[in-house]
């Protein structure tokens, strides 16, 4: 029996546009955030669905809406783990900033986000077990089932960390995704696979970005 899951990265927000370490923050949707959740809308307008999952944050509730739109049927959950990570003092601010005021956190998240632990926030490893406890609740309560999850690019990399290389650490090979890249899971029998990872066919070429390191530093300038 496969469970099939779309993780989708939340539409483009403000803070996304702005180059802030948005955490938390609850940032509005940008102008082209609103042409991506039609465009994602749409792909999903026929797509057999059992269940629809969000973080509580804005921009990914909009993200689950605009496909729920298509689903009357289905009420939108919401998964307090599939939450952003809790940076903490970091809390939206620009990149520049965080790379002045938390040069150490910077360079960990460049470098070895395993290890990061955020000023007044949660650690990595901490992001790592709840978002990948919600994952598992989600997998147990709808076995056989298609599920639509919508959430973050922090949550979306330490999943991807899991399911590529069966740890933590595996989050310094993993990528932040383009904004509603779809990504499908198949679990089946205990095991999870990638079927798919950041599918953004839906958008314009304009639009799609592929995956990307983040970095606050590039070398020795800031990005």
């Amino acid at each position: 029996m496969v469970t099939t899951l779309y993780l989708i990265r939340h539409c483009q927000s403000m803070g996304n546009i702005q180059r802030r370490f948005q955490g938390r923050f609850d940032a509005e949707v940008s102008p082209d955030g609103v042409k991506q959740l039609a465009l994602l809308g749409l792909r999903f307008r026929n797509e057999p669905i059992d269940a629809i999952y969000t973080s509580p944050l804005k921009r990914a509730r909009a993200t689950a809406e605009a496909i729920a739109q298509y689903h009357p049927e289905l009420e939108i959950k919401e998964e307090p783990g599939l939450i952003e990570l809790d940076c903490g003092d970091m809390e939206n601010l620009l990149l520049t900033e965080v790379a002045e005021r938390f040069p150490q956190v910077a360079r960990d998240w460049d470098q070895s986000p395993d290890l990061c632990q955020f000023p007044g926030g949660e650690s990595m490893a901490q992001v790592y077990e709840r978002a990948n406890r919600a994952l598992d609740r989600i997998i147990q309560d709808h076995a056989g089932e298609r599920v639509v999850v919508t959430t973050h690019g922090g949550v979306l990399r330490n999943l991807f960390a899991r399911v590529a290389y069966g740890e933590l650490k595996g989050i310094r090979h993993s990528e932040v995704f383009g904004n509603t890249g779809v990504s499908t899971l198949a679990a089946e029998d205990g095991a999870l696979r990638w079927e798919k990872v950041n599918d953004l066919s839906h958008l314009p070429e304009d639009m799609r970005r592929p995956p990307t390191r983040f970095a606050i530093f590039a070398g020795d300038r800031l990005v």
